[in-house]
């Protein structure tokens, strides 16, 4: 390698380049899974998280290796372990606990496996790394679709709507579609502002169930906007 601190700008380059081109694709492509499934951390999030630790990893290994020569050994690990550290705090602000249920696991521990992959990347493992994204891919998407066909799994929802309703009709129309579609309303809650009324609802159900009911009352007269939350 010899010493990082007399390379010239190719060669700098050459070695920081292919690291954050993989960290933008693999971290794009675990990030694309979770922005499909409307999770908080998605492809911006997870492409900066492996793109960061790529990068602290790979700027250890050189300063460290540029102070050996002086007899200054370094150890590279000790920013490695700080990464994980702060990418616990990260996961930590995904996880949201409200009405007694807990959100956000599986995007804390997608978060913190995308920093290994970072690391990997920072530290030359290239093939490691990719192939560690295309398992938690097909981990992340082929395990939900298992987990809701074997075991029928009931999960938690919820969304936010803005409708104009004064007579209560869209309201009515929204029950409808959540009786049609086999979900069961857990919390209901109704805000005014102006004309418009703000319907934040908590329900459970199957996945297919739950895309089933938001293009239905998409087709409600009176319904402005519908965010998931």
């Amino acid at each position: 390698m010899g010493n990082p601190s007399l390379w010239s700008i190719p060669e700098v380059l050459k070695f920081f380049i292919p690291r954050i081109l993989l960290a933008i694709v693999c971290g794009g492509l675990i990030g694309f899974e979770r922005e499909m499934k409307n999770k908080p951390a998605g492809i911006k999030t997870n492409m900066l998280i492996c793109v960061g630790a790529s990068l602290y990893t790979a700027i250890s290994i050189l300063v460290s290796a540029s102070l050996a020569e002086s007899g200054h050994f370094g150890d590279p690990a000790r920013i490695s372990a700080q990464i994980v550290s702060g990418i616990g705090f990260l996961g930590g602000g995904t996880i949201i606990q409200s009405r007694g249920t807990i959100s956000g696991l599986t995007t804390a521990a997608t978060i913190w496996v995308v920093s290994a992959i970072g690391v990997c990347l920072g530290m030359g493992y290239f093939s490691v790394a990719v192939f560690a994204s295309v398992l938690v891919i097909i981990v992340l998407v082929m395990t939900t679709a298992f987990e809701d066909r074997v075991f029928g799994r009931s999960v938690t929802f919820e969304c936010e709507i803005i409708a104009e309703d004064p007579l209560g009709q869209v309201r009515q129309a929204i029950h409808q579609a959540m009786i049609q579609n086999e979900l069961n309303v857990d919390d209901f809650d109704i805000k005014s502002r102006g004309r418009n009324s703000i319907m934040t609802i908590q329900y459970s159900g199957q996945r297919n169930d739950q895309k089933k009911f938001i293009l239905d009352i998409w087709n409600i007269p009176g319904i402005k906007e519908i965010r998931n939350v």
